[in-house]
């Protein structure tokens, strides 16, 4: 049956009419009648053999009806229009009810259409922001046009607004619901969406960050959270399956919807004193159903509270898998069955608020487990931060002629700046002031070549930069 005589086939029987071979939904098995006088016995057909006569040769059978399984279906008879028509003044099921002046009116085939009253829904732009952050809100009623709109948002500035699409801001951290009444001159509607915006707040988990789902209350996590649009099967901790212990998490793929998507975003980490290397270590464990299982596994992190994110791995299907063996049944690893993965977290090295999160989409397959997650990063000594935090910069360096300095002041504090040769001796005292807070770009005066030592004091601080110019 072609796909665009689907819905034609599927009102045939909501009008009372069999398929022509009979009541069964497999045609080609028996001969068969379908009770209108006029469509022959048949076997039924799923291909447009138009001449066929197998029940009473040598009458033709009408392949060619919609209420056939084949590709050529055009046509239903008399005797089918006459059942139909029968059917839609029938009581049974209320029929009838389908023409009458009363459902006419109603649905606005008489009198024009009907203004229905909308039902209340909408969308965000983000889940996630830091505090201050912002989320845009739009409308998605439906069934008929909005007239007024008013929202209602706690925690958010502002805290209402009768906008179709207003922006709010969010100045402490928290989980937020937001609430929209929709309304025309028919009627009105609302919708709350509860904790649906997520602000974090300060970094709450440190370096060296170790998780084992040991203990209960550590899954998502103070200010982790789990994303799962279908509110269906989503991440879980679960007590069945370890590396070491007892308890690790899980997203059973087994049962999931295919295409589903679901993420654990973990709690805010603070990498401010943290530089490269920076290595994250977890365990995984993931069986396939079957040689076309192909359910996926990612991590990536945010620097800005996941209005973007950067992938660090990527693994679906065969390389994800960690047995050879595929797993016609829900998938639970032994000791054998986990592999240990090590990602790079370079690119987040001094870093105040880095999210990361672990995202999962089903492909219907079968169960991944994570385990034992381990970041472990250099910690940055204090002479290393005020380096770090001052920003004290030249270029360009080398040079051919003059070269500028850069420095960072967190507030008002005296600065002096210095060009010495390789002796050590001071050519040429460039500044010694006081300097407000900010970012500050001094020029050096032109030098001949040779190698210079630049010396910047900053409040009781001594910062030294090689300047060569050749």
């Amino acid at each position: 049956m072609k796909q665009s005589r689907v819905l034609t086939h599927e009102i045939g029987h909501s009008m009372n009419l069999a398929h022509v071979w009979g009541s069964t939904n497999s045609p080609g098995v028996a001969c068969g009648d379908d009770n209108v006088s006029d469509t022959p016995e048949t076997k039924g057909w799923t291909s447009c053999y138009l001449s066929a006569a197998v029940c009473n040769p040598p009458i033709v059978e009408n392949v060619q009806n919609y209420m056939e399984y084949s590709y050529c279906d055009v046509m239903f008879t008399e005797g089918q229009k006459t059942r139909m028509r029968a059917t839609l003044n029938s009581s049974v099921s209320g029929r009838n009810n389908l023409w009458s002046p009363g459902n006419l009116l109603a649905t606005g085939v008489t009198q024009g259409p009907q203004v229905c009253a909308p039902i209340a829904d909408f969308g965000i732009s983000r889940k996630l922001v830091c505090e201050n952050g912002s989320v845009s809100f739009h409308d998605l009623s439906w069934n008929s046009t909005v007239s007024n709109w008013n929202w209602s948002f706690p925690g958010g500035v502002p805290s209402t607004s009768t906008d179709s699409a207003p922006v709010v801001t969010y100045p402490t951290a928290g989980t937020y619901s937001a609430t929209l009444v929709v309304s025309n001159a028919t009627g009105s509607d609302s919708i709350t969406q509860t904790s649906i915006i997520n602000v974090a707040g300060p970094s709450t988990s440190a370096i060296p960050y170790i998780e084992s789902f040991e203990d209960p209350l550590s899954f998502p996590g103070t200010s982790g959270l789990i994303i799962n649009e279908d509110n269906g099967t989503t991440w879980a901790r679960v007590t069945n399956a370890a590396v070491s212990g007892s308890a690790s998490i899980r997203i059973n793929n087994y049962t999931n919807t295919a295409g589903q998507l679901d993420e654990w975003i973990m709690p805010t980490m603070d990498f401010s004193n943290i530089s490269a290397p920076i290595v994250m270590t977890f365990y995984v464990a993931n069986a396939q159903r079957n040689s076309n299982s192909d359910d996926r596994l990612t991590f990536s992190g945010s620097l800005n509270c996941g209005a973007n994110w950067m992938m660090r791995y990527n693994k679906s299907g065969a390389q994800l898998a960690t047995t050879t063996s595929f797993s016609s049944t829900n998938f639970t690893p032994n000791a054998s069955q986990w592999r240990e993965e090590t990602i790079s977290l370079n690119p987040f090295k001094l870093i105040p608020n880095v999210r990361f999160k672990f995202s999962n989409t089903s492909d219907r397959g079968n169960n991944t487990f994570i385990d034992s997650i381990n970041i472990t990063g250099t910690l940055v000594n204090v002479d290393e931060m005020d380096e770090i935090q001052l920003g004290f910069a030249l270029y360009p360096n080398p040079t051919t002629e003059s070269s500028t300095v850069q420095f960072k002041l967190s507030g008002k504090q005296s600065v002096s700046l210095e060009v010495k040769n390789i002796l050590g001796q001071t050519i040429s005292n460039v500044l010694n002031e006081e300097m407000d807070g900010g970012l500050h770009e001094v020029k050096l005066p032109t030098l001949p070549k040779g190698i210079y030592m630049i010396d910047l004091y900053t409040g009781n601080k001594h910062h030294v930069r090689r300047l060569i110019v050749s």
